[in-house]
């Protein structure tokens, strides 16, 4: 630990706590300290903090973003809370309320050595600050604190000049997805939280080289941590791309490793292009993996290595089973129930790990991390000889339930650890399917519910659905489009849009999960991955594009403050991709497919040019806007023939055909552009539904109506056909009978 700059982090957050209760900020904050906070505010004069304004979201800094405004309330995952609104009213009560917590947290902690009362700070700021306005517009006082404490630090130990470093692991959708069908749902979960711990504990091997505290890790998520450290380590780049991949490759045999890389400014002179200049400099790392390795090392890795038995013969085998994996497996169960995460960080440890021996925990331990899931606060139990971070996953947990040590700290870090557990009726039903001889997959009450039965769960025809979601553009929306005062504030505001990104897909879209599998209907959803910008979700089938429609509607709500209005392009989007399949489809080609649906999706381009914003299901990519109009229409479809029983399911069929001569038939001009073709399959879609609604009996009227919206003249130009082809398809998988085992599982 570097205690003088711990000493430069504890001052500047305790600046901010003067400032927000009345004080003029002072605390004998030296000058280093006063001058870090005015370059990270971005003004000439110390900074002024007016708590008596309305604080917009980051995304009011987006071009083409409307105003949105928060209320001021604890860190929360309440949807009252969370959502902004067009309200710029302020509660000087709830003001009054975060400032005195921060104040007495400021007290509370006052006893504890300098390392543990940095991060008791921290924490205090991200549950009572993340609703406070700073100096900043749209950035939160939590931000600012959080960035001026890692730049006091910093410049403590180098006065002159700052080292932005990022690392970002490779090599993770082979690591996540090839897995056994057997026992999958466990070792998913499993695979992923580990990532997202080794993600934190390379972070944590950084901080710890250079004895800077928490606060100057910027961000960690999604496989990816930026940082802020002293301009002189710029040194020691190599020796630390050296050291992790050496553990990295004792422990997984190059499937993975850190693309790490560095830029090194002076403090006024942080401009847009140095975030670009370290992009560029982690992805050089990514063309060069293991590169700093010393020769004998490196020969190494390209030795033939001799593949673990495969599961069903490694009982029979003298070598053991695969200790990662196995360990996996296990942290997988045990994410089904887990509440809190109880994190000790301590000093890397000496010795090399060996491949197929070293566990989850080995690894992590060898930076310097340990973690230790829990499912309840009663679980925890304080350890005199070392302190802790107690985090909290989800706002299940009330923090004063907790009995932390005398050293430890509480914070939160949401995490998406969603899967849908089996009941005694979900045993029973397991017990009766007929799955494969080798599927050694054994289910009890409690368990993670293993794919064949969420695929049994689905509605229709049986299957699990894949989805993947992602921000459109982010590159462009960190880039040129997101406005940004010049100096260092514009890295105050790049974090402060990293973290409310954060707190949606690593917050409220495990919230959406959980709903999901609560709601009391067929089947459930299983959260392999959210968190960052991005997510991976499985489930049955039925559930995800209504799941989908659902977390890209939020998000809209999320950025606008409101609801958008019919057809709105949004300053900030999303696409999503899903596809269908058998529940022993193997998951990396599922992944697979499921990304290329999401490309297909960011590839839609609409007549006025409003690109990507869409989604692709079922083959089909639709914008948003059209593909909730196919989502109402599959569930008239279903009504139609499943519940009311007044329309031949060859309805379907009809549409399905329609919209195959249309497609057929579609042409494009000289710019690439869709024209709409006014062919044959219009009037022959105009006699086959009139012959379709003359044999509807009472729903003859429904069924006309449908035919208008279709082959009509305001159909035609709406290219509703679309909307409509994709409907029938989605309603002929929901309506498909089961008759006895025939049907494929």
């Amino acid at each position: 630990m570097h205690e003088d700059a711990h000493r430069a982090a504890l001052t500047a957050l305790r600046f901010w706590i003067s400032l927000a209760n009345g004080g003029n900020g002072e605390i004998d904050a030296p000058a280093s300290v006063r001058e870090a906070a005015r370059l990270v505010c971005g003004g000439d004069d110390p900074p002024r903090l007016d708590l008596n304004r309305p604080l917009a979201t980051v995304f009011s800094r987006i071009q083409g973003a409307p105003q949105a405004y928060v209320q001021r309330a604890p860190l929360t995952l309440d949807e009252k809370v969370l959502f902004p609104s067009a309200d710029p009213q302020v509660d000087a009560q709830a003001t009054a309320r975060l400032c005195a917590a921060l104040r007495d947290e400021d007290a509370r902690c006052a006893q504890l050595p300098l390392e543990p009362r940095v991060e008791a700070l921290l924490f205090a700021f991200q549950r009572y600050a993340w609703r406070l306005p700073s100096p900043l517009d749209g950035v939160s006082l939590s931000d600012v604190a959080r960035v001026h404490a890692a730049t006091a630090a910093a410049l403590t130990v180098d006065a002159g000049r700052l080292l932005l470093v990022g690392g970002d692991i490779s090599g993770v959708q082979d690591f996540i997805y090839s897995v056994r069908a057997a026992g999958a749902t466990r070792q998913l979960r499993g695979r992923s939280f580990y990532l997202q711990l080794l993600t934190e504990a390379c972070a944590h091997y950084v901080l710890h080289e250079t004895g800077m505290p928490l606060c100057n890790l910027l961000y960690a998520g999604g496989g990816r941590w930026y940082a802020l450290l002293p301009g002189n380590y710029d040194v020691r780049l190599g020796d630390w791309r050296r050291a992790i991949g050496e553990r990295l490759l004792d422990a997984h045999g190059g499937a993975l490793y850190l693309a790490l890389g560095g830029v090194c400014f002076a403090p006024a002179d942080y401009t847009g292009e140095t975030w670009g200049d370290l992009s560029r400099a982690i992805d050089d790392a990514k063309r060069r993996r293991f590169a700093d390795l010393d020769d004998d090392r490196l020969a190494a890795l390209f030795e033939p290595v001799q593949p673990a038995p495969p599961r069903d013969e490694a009982v029979q085998s003298e070598e053991p089973p695969d200790a990662m994996d196995e360990s996996l497996e296990n942290l997988g169960r045990q994410m089904a129930r887990v509440a809190l995460l109880a994190v000790t960080p301590g000093a890397p440890s000496a010795g090399s790990l060996r491949r197929r021996e070293a566990r989850w925990h080995d690894v992590l331990r060898s930076f310097g991390l340990q973690a230790f899931p829990l499912e309840t606060a009663r679980d925890y139990r304080p350890d005199p000889a070392q302190r802790r971070r107690i985090l909290l996953i989800d706002d299940s947990t009330d923090p004063r339930t907790l009995s932390p040590g005398a050293h430890d700290v509480v914070g939160v870090r949401y995490t998406v650890a969603v899967a849908q557990t089996a009941t005694d009726a979900d045993v029973a039903q397991y017990g009766r399917l007929q799955t494969d001889a080798d599927d050694d997959q054994a289910l009890h009450r409690g368990d993670i519910k293993p794919f064949n039965l969420l695929a049994e769960q689905s509605v229709g025809v049986r299957r699990i659905g894949v989805l993947r979601m992602d921000v459109d553009d982010l590159g462009d929306l960190f880039g040129r489009r997101l406005e940004r005062p010049p100096g260092l504030a514009a890295l105050t505001v790049t974090a402060a849009l990293s973290a409310t990104l954060s707190h949606y897909f690593e917050g409220w879209v495990g919230e959406l999960c959980r709903r999901a599998n609560r709601d009391g209907g067929d089947g459930g959803v299983y959260a392999v991955y959210s968190g960052g910008d991005d997510l991976f979700l499985v489930g049955s089938w039925h559930r995800m594009p209504h799941l989908a429609q659902r977390i890209r509607a939020d998000f809209a709500r999320f950025v606008l403050g409101r609801q958008p209005r019919s057809d709105e392009p949004l300053p900030v989007t999303l696409s999503g991709g899903i596809t269908l399949h058998q529940a022993r489809y193997p998951l990396y080609q599922a992944a697979d497919d499921a990304a290329g649906a999401l490309d297909a999706a960011k590839q839609h381009t609409r007549p006025d040019r409003h690109a990507k914003d869409a989604i692709t299901f079922l083959g089909r990519t639709l914008g948003w806007e059209h593909f909730d109009e196919a989502a109402d229409l599959a569930q008239e479809l279903v009504d139609l023939i499943l519940i009311r029983r007044d329309a031949p399911r060859s309805l379907l069929m009809v549409i399905q055909t329609l919209d195959a001569r249309y497609r057929q038939t579609q042409r494009r001009s000289r710019t690439g552009d869709a024209q709409f073709p006014f062919g044959p399959w219009v009037w022959q879609g105009a006699y086959q539904l009139t012959r379709a609604a003359e044999r509807a009996g009472e729903m003859q009227q429904r069924i006309e109506a449908l035919r208008d919206r279709i082959v009509g003249a305001e159909g035609v130009n709406r290219r509703f056909i679309e909307r409509a082809g994709l409907a029938a398809r989605w309603a002929q998988l929901l309506v498909r009978e089961r008759n006895g085992e025939k049907e494929e599982r």
